[in-house]
């Protein structure tokens, strides 16, 4: 990997709704403002934009591919893109490939991997698959009479402010399932789902407040919808919370608060919030310095994949071994972080703690590097070629290389 591809740290976490990874996350919501007008085309362009290609992205161009809707009707594809989406978890996802191997829509039917796909999309919050493996403990009636009945059931379920149902049926109207796609119903039910204590759907009506989607931009109503979703346990709301009050935006600026909520992001395995809470930790900032455990951070949310993170990482043991040599960690190398050393003169080699940063000794030189606070490393990309990247971002002061000649 070139140099500068491998030290440049993407714009994302405390930035996300205004920066980098903002715009990942800005696709999936313009591809949905776009398949809900039935702008397909456009709707496919954003959805293939997400360059992480996450399940959200998939499930739509799965839709598309399965219903021919923009696109010639690919069955295979559809499918191959259903399969991954719901592999990573996705409930709708799940939901609509249970029916797949449930009736044998471009597989073999197979009952016990169906019940085992809408238990999870169950589990997922689609009350659709709900429905379902209630039906089909009576036993199926036909795929038409299935569909009719677990209709009717999610509509009962709604009626009676079932909020799993109410986010389910907003969802039918988002996507055309059983219903015609209707947006003030869409809306309408995702309230009703989050005045009825529902954190997806306040989660949902957060961003469209946020972004705009289909109503004007509202950042205090965004936040006060985060906040429910996030009291409600919905752990990337915990995270969004936290950036809301890092920045101020919709509400009162907060360092500590803002820690609060992306460290309750980051205990739940969010690696978005581990690879923030670990700068926080690392630089102090709304939460007492801790560098041991904000090297944990970095290292847990480097193991899930979080390139900024494994940046981070790969930075502060890159000098290493003697001779000055500055060869930096492998990708395939272990992520552990090394055990630090709190200068008490025992010789070994490896990070310590000294001030404010993490010193590495490699030889005739020490590697120092700090990080007073997370808007530097968060700053927005420069727009001088060749100059945005990780040594960049930790100049004046931040990051340092100290020679010791004749050690």
């Amino acid at each position: 990997m070139a140099r500068a591809r491998r030290l440049s740290i993407a714009v994302i976490t405390l930035t996300l709704l205004a920066g980098g990874a903002s715009r990942l996350s800005a696709r999936v919501f313009e591809g949905r403002m776009a398949y809900r007008s039935g702008d397909y085309a456009t709707a496919r362009a954003e959805f293939s934009a997400d360059t992480e290609q996450g399940p959200v992205a998939r499930f739509f161009l799965a839709l598309m591919q399965l219903r021919g809707e923009g696109v010639p009707r690919d069955e295979r594809q559809g499918l191959a893109l259903l399969h991954d989406s719901a592999a990573a978890g996705y409930a709708a996802a799940q939901y609509l490939l249970g029916l797949s191997y449930l009736y044998g829509h471009g597989v073999n039917r197979d009952r016990a991997r169906a019940a085992k796909l809408l238990a999870s999309a169950a589990a997922g919050g689609d009350y659709r698959a709900v429905a379902y493996l209630a039906l089909l403990k009576q036993g199926s009636r036909g795929e038409r009479r299935d569909r009719a009945a677990m209709l009717a059931a999610v509509k009962r379920a709604a009626a009676r402010h079932n909020a799993v149902a109410e986010q389910t049926l907003a969802f039918m109207y988002l996507i055309g399932d059983g219903v015609p796609k209707d947006f003030s119903r869409e809306v309408s039910w995702y309230r009703a789902a989050a005045r009825d204590g529902d954190g997806a759907a306040a989660f949902i009506l957060a961003l469209m407040h946020y972004y705009g989607e289909g109503m004007p931009r509202d950042s205090a109503e965004a936040a006060r919808l985060m906040k429910i979703a996030a009291t409600a346990g919905h752990v990337r709301a915990q995270f969004f919370l936290g950036t809301f009050y890092y920045h101020g935006q919709g509400v009162k600026q907060d360092r500590r608060q803002a820690a609060a909520w992306i460290g309750k992001a980051a205990a739940r395995g969010y690696a978005e919030a581990q690879y923030a809470y670990g700068l926080l930790l690392l630089s102090g900032d709304g939460v007492p310095v801790d560098k041991v455990k904000a090297m944990e951070w970095l290292g847990r949310a480097a193991r899930q994949g979080e390139e900024g993170a494994r940046d981070a990482l790969q930075e502060l043991v890159a000098l290493r071994g003697g001779g000055g040599g500055s060869g930096a960690l492998p990708l395939n190398a272990p992520l552990t972080p090394p055990a630090v050393r709190n200068g008490n003169g025992s010789g070994e080699t490896g990070p310590r703690l000294e001030g404010k940063g993490v010193v590495l000794d490699s030889g005739e030189f020490s590697l120092k590097f700090s990080l007073p606070d997370l808007t530097d490393a968060y700053a927005a990309p420069s727009t001088t070629p060749g100059t945005d990247n990780f040594w960049n971002r930790f100049q004046g002061g931040k990051f340092e290389i100290i020679y010791r000649p004749g050690k």
